[in-house]
C-alpha cells in the first residue's frame, strides 16, 4: 500500500483531520493524476490524504483498517472481472458503510456495469478515465468530500442529540442540590466523551456572600475533593479557567478543557470544569450550550427547593419549639427527635418493611414532621402543665386532648397541599403518637397496623428521648436502661418491627455518634417510684407504678 500526503508543504498542526481518499487501481496513472489534481485542496480547513492499493483484496484490508475513508476512486474492471462491483457490495452491505463516497474511474466504460453500479450499489459518480483531467477530478473529488462531510455532520448531530437526551433526562426531577450535583458531572462527561476528571463548584452560597469558590462535587482525579475551597486544590489552571466564566462567557471550549457557568438567582453561581482533550468544534460548543441551559434550570430549581425546604424546616422548628417551651421539654429534644425518627424510618425502608406506607418521599419528610407531634400542647393551660403529682380528671383530659387539637391544626393547614405532604404526615403523628400497639392508648384506642407507621415510629423515639433526658421533676435514665425498657414494652406499647429497627439505629449511634445522647445523671432507681408528668401522659399509671 502506498501512503501519500497530498499537502507535503504543510507545517504545524492541521486544524481538522484530513479527508482520507483511497485509490484502487493497478494502473499508477490514476494515482499520478490524483496527486496533481488534489495538491493543496482543502475543504473547510481539512486537507486530503491519499492511500493507494492495486487490488480488491488490498482495498478490503485498507477499508477494514480505515473505516473513516471519505472517498474511493475505483477502477471498476479490477482483475479482469467483477471484483470492482463485489468490492462496492462489500463496503455497502458487509461493512454497512453508507457514508464513504465512491467515484468509478473506468478505463473501458460499459453501460451495463455503470447501470448496475449506480442503481444497485450506491455509486456516487461514474467517470471515463479518458475524460478525467486533473481539473475535472479535482471538481469531482471536492463535491464528494463536501457530501461526505455533510453526512458525517448529520451522523454526529444525531449522536450528539442522543447523548444530549441521555445527559438531560431526569435532571429536573433531581430536586435537591445533594442529589443533583453528583449526578450532573457523569452526564456532562458522557456528553463530551473527553475524560472523567471534572468539578462542580459553587460561588456565593455562603453568608455573607463572597467570591470564594467551593467544590460541591468531583470525579476522576478530583474525586477526593468535596466541600472545600477551590484554592485548596492547588490547581491554578482550573482557577484561571473558572475565573474566565462570566455572563458574557458562559460556555468555554478549549483544546484541553471545557467550562460551563450555571445561572442562578440570589447571587449564587454554579460552575463546571471538565478536563480532557476535545476538538473544540462548533458542534461541541452547541451541545454544551444546550446542556448548560437545561442544567441551569435544574440548578436554579434545586437551589429554590433547598431554600424552600430550609424555610419550611425553620417554620416547623419554630412551631415545635413553641410546644417544647410550653411543655418544658429537655434542651435538644426536637433535634434528637428529628434525627432518630428519620433514622428509624430509613432503616425500615432499607429492610423493605411497611411498603404500602413507607417510601422514599415519606422517609425524607417524617423526621421533620415528627417535630410537630406535641404542637397541640399549646392549648393546655400552664396550670395543668405545671401541676405537681399525678394528673386526674379534667386535667388528664386536657392533656389527652392535645393529640386531637394538634391534629386539627395541622390537618387544616395541610388541606391546600397535594399528596402526602409534610403537614399531613405531621397531622397523623400528632393524633396517633399516644396510641399503643395493643390498643390501650388514646384517644381512639387504635391497635396494631391501624396506627399510622409515622406515629408508631414517633412513639418509640418520643418515649426513648423522654427517658434519657433530665426533666425538672426527675433525673435522666441511663441509655441501656431506656433501651431495655423499650424492648420490654415491645408488642404491648410498641410495634416490635419498629423496636427492632430502633435498637439497630441506637446501637449505631452509640458507635458512630456517642455525643448525640444527653449526659445521663443516674438510673431510673433515682426517680423515687415516679417518672413524672411526661411519662404519665404517655402511659398513664403503668409508668408511674414502676
Amino acid at each position: 500500500m502506498l501512503h501519500d500526503d497530498a499537502r507535503p508543504g504543510t507545517v504545524g498542526p492541521v486544524a481538522r483531520p484530513p479527508f482520507r481518499v483511497l485509490i484502487v487501481d493497478a494502473d499508477p496513472a490514476l494515482l499520478a493524476t490524483a496527486r496533481t489534481a488534489l495538491d493543496g485542496l482543502a475543504i473547510d480547513g481539512a486537507g486530503v490524504t491519499l492511500d493507494s492499493v492495486t487490488s480488491a483484496a488490498e482495498a478490503r484490508t485498507a477499508l477494514q483498517e480505515h473505516p473513516d475513508t471519505a472517498l474511493i476512486l475505483l477502477e471498476i474492471a479490477l482483475e479482469g472481472g467483477r471484483a470492482g462491483l463485489e468490492l462496492i457490495a462489500h463496503l455497502r452491505r458487509d461493512l454497512g458503510n453508507r457514508r464513504t463516497r465512491i467515484v468509478v474511474c473506468a478505463a473501458h466504460p460499459d453501460a451495463a456495469s455503470e447501470e448496475e453500479a449506480i442503481t444497485a450499489n450506491d455509486v456516487s459518480d461514474w467517470r471515463p478515465k479518458a475524460e478525467l483531467t486533473p481539473r475535472a477530478l479535482r471538481t469531482a473529488v471536492a463535491g464528494q468530500l463536501r457530501t461526505f462531510a455533510g453526512l458525517q455532520a448529520l451522523a454526529a448531530g444525531r449522536k450528539g442529540l442522543a447523548r444530549m437526551l441521555v445527559a438531560t433526562t431526569g435532571l429536573l426531577e433531581m430536586r435537591t442540590p445533594d442529589v443533583l450535583f453528583p449526578n450532573i458531572l457523569p452526564r456532562v462527561v458522557g456528553l463530551l466523551g473527553i475524560g472523567h476528571h471534572a468539578l462542580l463548584c459553587i460561588q456565593g452560597d455562603t453568608l455573607p456572600r463572597d467570591r470564594r469558590i467551593r467544590v460541591r462535587a468531583a470525579t476522576g482525579r478530583f474525586a477526593r475533593w468535596k466541600d472545600v475551597d477551590l484554592a485548596e486544590l492547588g490547581e491554578p489552571r482550573v482557577e484561571a479557567a473558572l475565573d474566565r466564566l462570566s455572563p458574557g462567557s458562559e460556555t468555554i471550549v478549549e483544546p484541553d478543557f471545557c467550562a460551563l457557568r450555571l445561572r442562578a438567582s440570589g447571587g449564587i453561581t454554579g460552575m463546571i470544569y471538565v478536563e480532557g482533550r476535545n476538538d473544540g468544534t462548533a458542534r461541541e460548543w452547541q451541545l454544551l450550550e444546550l446542556f448548560r441551559n437545561k442544567c441551569s434550570i435544574a440548578f436554579e430549581n434545586a437551589l429554590l427547593i433547598e431554600e424552600l425546604n430550609t424555610s419550611q424546616k425553620a417554620t416547623v422548628l419554630a412551631m415545635g419549639a413553641l410546644a417544647e417551651y410550653k411543655d418544658n421539654a429537655a434542651t435538644g429534644h426536637l433535634q434528637r427527635m428529628e434525627r432518630l425518627v428519620g433514622a428509624i424510618a430509613r432503616e425500615l425502608h432499607r429492610r423493605e418493611a411497611f411498603r404500602d406506607e413507607l417510601d422514599a418521599d415519606f422517609v425524607e419528610k417524617v423526621g421533620l414532621a415528627a417535630l410537630l407531634h406535641d404542637v397541640g400542647m399549646l392549648s393546655v393551660s400552664d396550670e395543668t402543665l405545671g401541676m405537681p403529682g399525678e394528673l386526674t380528671g379534667i386535667d388528664m383530659q386536657m392533656i389527652q386532648r392535645h393529640t386531637e387539637i394538634g391534629h386539627r391544626i395541622l390537618a387544616e393547614a395541610a388541606v391546600p397541599l397535594r399528596g402526602r405532604s409534610l403537614l399531613s404526615i405531621a397531622a397523623e403523628i400528632a393524633r396517633c403518637h399516644h396510641e399503643r400497639y395493643d390498643g390501650s392508648g388514646y384517644r381512639e384506642g387504635l391497635k396494631g397496623d391501624a396506627i399510622p407507621i409515622s406515629a408508631r415510629i414517633t412513639a418509640v423515639a418520643d418515649v426513648f428521648d423522654a427517658l434519657i433526658t433530665r426533666r425538672q421533676y426527675r433525673g435522666a435514665w441511663l441509655v441501656e436502661d431506656a433501651i431495655a425498657w423499650i424492648i420490654e414494652r415491645s408488642g404491648r406499647d410498641f410495634d416490635p418491627r419498629v423496636v427492632d429497627a430502633f435498637v439497630h439505629v441506637v446501637r449505631r449511634f452509640q458507635t458512630d455518634a456517642p455525643d448525640w445522647f444527653p449526659r445521663a445523671e443516674g438510673s431510673h432507681g433515682m426517680l423515687g417510684g415516679a417518672i413524672g408528668r411526661k411519662l404519665r401522659a404517655l402511659f398513664g399509671r403503668r409508668a408511674a407504678a414502676m
